[in-house]
């Protein structure tokens, strides 16, 4: 920084590129530069380094422009040009007689953007951009980067400062040494409004490749988020914050920033306007003859400086999380909150003591005092918590798109086929809901169209969604005296029996208060019942009987589907008996809310007779995403087949402790979802209770709340069974003892 910059005269340029590069030269105009000598010559730019300059640091620029050349073709960046001997530097004396390094190197097009109105547009443009030119370096190395040590760099502000600045160099310390820690590389880390050209309010170019080395990723961000917050144009027409806002829109789009790296941007940010003022002032008294392009960053540097000094380094911290999307939620105070925002007593917790559930991974889920649990529970999870192959697909496409289903899309196309492929070959069309409740909505929408009817067929202690009818047809749900009109039930699969007269009975109970059967409706594992494997013949009375009422059959897969069962994918398949629809929700995107239904396509073109249907939030491709990758998921691990094998082994492990205590009695299930019949409801809520003490959690069903329902992620293995089976164990004990 102390040596003056190279010094040549016009003629000495004109000679040395016509003789050197063979280029011929019209017109000759110097460039500002800090430490460096570039002048424009017909086209081109003659780069002469500062005579400190290391050979090893402008090789390294070389090469880095050669590399980003390649890995991003389009990027606007300047190439460097061969030498009539094919090399690409040469050394050369200036008329000072000093050993300089010299390139010559292509233009860009455009104008600089310092000094221009700078609009939300430009600064996610200038983001976007430095995100570019990073992910462009990513593989890049060179020898020199990690030896260099530049003042520019926001890390060494102490080395740097002496005693300037110190409430600022003490304040931001703590983030500079965390630097370490963070991912890094070699870039650019000169991407600033002064390297970036535009052309009709468009970034055309990237300039100056010579301030790299080796730094964290985010202090590379800082410096241009630092170069866009104190631009020196006269007119601002936005808040600091909303040129914050934008700068980091535009990075993270294409490179999404982890929580630690926003944890120390605000003080990097600091870091860098103090180095550009401390840097300025002293280059000012050593050059004065260089002081205005020294010096054009001094006011801003000093109105940034201030504004953001006025804020503690956690309440900067919390404001660019929020900008960055980063944010965390607070914790504390979480089940007294909930019970003033959310209704309290209408959406009752698990557990007596309610678990805070901060994280999870495949079968575990930990709370907030760092407890883990083992997921008994949980069939949202179908492929594991927090699945990487799920959560990177979902958060690529809601990177790049995610609108509704009225647009042509094939992540979208590509669901409803993969699901079809699962069916049997009458059941050819899906139409996609948010829900199973939606699900189980629109084949009630289909079904009364087919039928005409108006009445509903259900087991007796049924549940199918949330919605004012759906909740009518969820007779586990219903209050005492609640029976609605349209309405009938019938008896669920205890002991194999044929359901076909239970289901006549209740057909003539609808036509008693005027109505006809539309829908017969039936969770195929019967889990809201206790759980119950039904035997082939109960399926098809179910089809059977529905058919003779006039209703179409729908096997709610909701619940017991996804491979749950087995690799035939859905508990009905087993049967070989075809309902005429199918619902599916809940584990269809291992979290994202979806739910689909998958019907005869005469059903739908009768349907689409009347009406159309469309539901916003159905089908996105964001939601499409998550589909297709929970079945990648599935098929890749073949969970559906491992479901089996763990399963067996869950009930024969249940059945074994069931035969040592008065506590449990039948164990029923197959593949993963299994029932255990507890003692009573009183016994079965302590046991519930003593289970999540011993680590393990789980659910209670069936009429009376009786059973214990294990439905657990098919990640499961056979240590996870034993695991749960000595939490199972544990609490019993915990029962016995009172």
């Amino acid at each position: 920084m102390a040596e003056p910059a190279p010094v040549l005269s016009a003629a000495r340029v004109t000679t040395l590129v016509a003789d050197l590069w063979g280029v011929p030269v019209t017109s000759v105009r110097p460039l500002s530069s800090e430490r460096d000598l570039n002048v424009l010559v017909d086209g081109h730019v003659l780069k002469v380094s500062n005579p400190a300059e290391d050979r090893a640091i402008v090789d390294m620029e070389v090469a880095a422009m050669a590399h980003v050349a390649a890995v991003d073709p389009t990027l606007p960046i300047p190439r460097t040009a061969n030498l009539i001997d094919l090399n690409q530097v040469r050394a050369i004396a200036d008329d000072l007689g000093r050993p300089c390094l010299a390139r010559l190197i292509t233009t860009v097009p455009g104008d600089g953007l310092e000094g221009q109105v700078i609009t939300e547009d430009l600064a996610e443009q200038a983001g976007a951009t430095a995100a570019r030119v990073a992910r462009a370096l990513g593989g890049f190395f060179h020898p020199a980067a990690g030896q260099r040590d530049l003042d520019w760099d926001v890390r060494r502000l102490p080395a740097v400062a002496g005693p300037a600045l110190p409430d600022v160099v003490a304040r931001v310390a703590p983030a500079l040494e965390r630097c370490a820690a963070l991912p890094g590389g070699i870039h650019h880390a000169d991407v600033t409004l002064t390297n970036l050209l535009v052309t009709d309010g468009r970034v055309t170019g990237v300039i100056d490749f010579g301030d790299m080395h080796h730094t964290a990723d985010v202090a590379d961000l800082a410096v241009t988020l630092t170069s866009v917050l104190r631009n020196t144009s006269e007119t601002q027409v936005c808040s600091l914050w909303e040129l914050a806002g934008a700068t980091l829109r535009g990075y993270q789009r294409l490179r999404p920033l982890a929580p630690d790296e926003v944890d120390v941007l605000g003080e990097l940010v600091l870091s860098r306007l103090a180095l550009s003022a401390i840097i300025s002032g002293r280059r000012a008294s050593a050059h004065p003859g260089n002081t205005a392009y020294i010096t054009q960053y001094d006011d801003a540097d000093t109105r940034v400086l201030a504004l953001l000094m006025e804020l503690s380094p956690a309440d900067l911290s919390a404001r660019l999380h929020r900008l960055a999307g980063t944010a965390p939620a607070t914790w504390s105070s979480v089940r007294a909150r909930r019970d003033a925002a959310m209704g309290g007593p209408v959406a009752p917790l698990f557990y007596d003591e309610p678990l805070e559930i901060v994280s999870g991974a495949g079968a575990w889920l930990t709370s907030s005092d760092g407890t883990r649990y083992l997921d008994a529970y949980n069939n949202v999870a179908v492929v594991g918590h927090a699945d990487p192959t799920v959560a990177n697909r979902v958060a690529r496409q809601l990177r790049t798109v995610n609108t509704h289903s009225r647009y042509l899309h094939p992540e979208v196309v590509e669901l409803a086929e993969r699901l079809v492929a699962t069916m049997p070959p009458e059941l050819d069309t899906v139409l996609f809901t948010t829900s199973g409740t939606e699900a189980n909505e629109v084949a009630w929408r289909l079904a009364t169209e087919r039928t005409g009817g108006s009445g509903a067929l259900v087991v007796e202690h049924s549940y199918h969604g949330s919605t004012k009818w759906m909740a009518d047809l969820s007779s586990n749900e219903w209050p005492p005296g609640h029976q609605p009109s349209a309405v009938g039930r019938f008896h669920a699969p205890r002991g194999g029996a044929d359901p076909s007269a239970s289901i006549a009975d209740a057909a003539v109970t609808l036509a008693e208060h005027g109505h006809r059967p539309a829908l017969l409706l039936a969770d195929s594992g019967f889990t809201s019942e206790g759980v119950h494997d039904a035997p082939a013949s109960y399926f098809a009375g179910l089809r059977d009987a529905a058919h003779a009422a006039g209703a179409l059959f729908l096997a709610d897969e909701v619940q017991v589907g996804y491979g749950r069962t087995g690799p035939l994918m859905w508990r009905f398949m087993q049967s070989r008996v075809v309902p005429d629809l199918v619902t599916i929700g809940k584990p269809m995107g291992a979290g994202y809310p979806m739910g689909a239904v998958i019907t005869r396509r005469e059903h739908v073109d009768r349907f689409a007779t009347h009406y159309e249907y469309f539901s916003t939030f159905a089908a996105t491709p964001a939601a499409a995403a998550a589909g297709n990758a929970v079945l990648d998921v599935l098929s890749d691990r073949a969970l559906p087949a491992r479901a089996l094998v763990t399963g067996e082994h869950l009930v024969s492990r249940l059945r074994t402790l069931a035969a040592s205590t008065d506590v449990l009695g039948e164990v029923r299930g197959t593949g993963l979802v299994v029932g255990v019949d507890v003692v009573s409801r009183p016994v079965a809520r302590q046991l519930l209770q003593a289970l999540v003490r011993a680590g393990a959690l789980a659910g209670l069903t069936g009429p009376g709340g009786t059973v214990l329902k294990v439905r657990p992620p098919l990640v499961w293995d056979e240590n996870h069974v034993d695991h749960f089976v000595a939490c199972l164990t544990r609490a019993l004990d915990q029962v016995a003892a009172g």
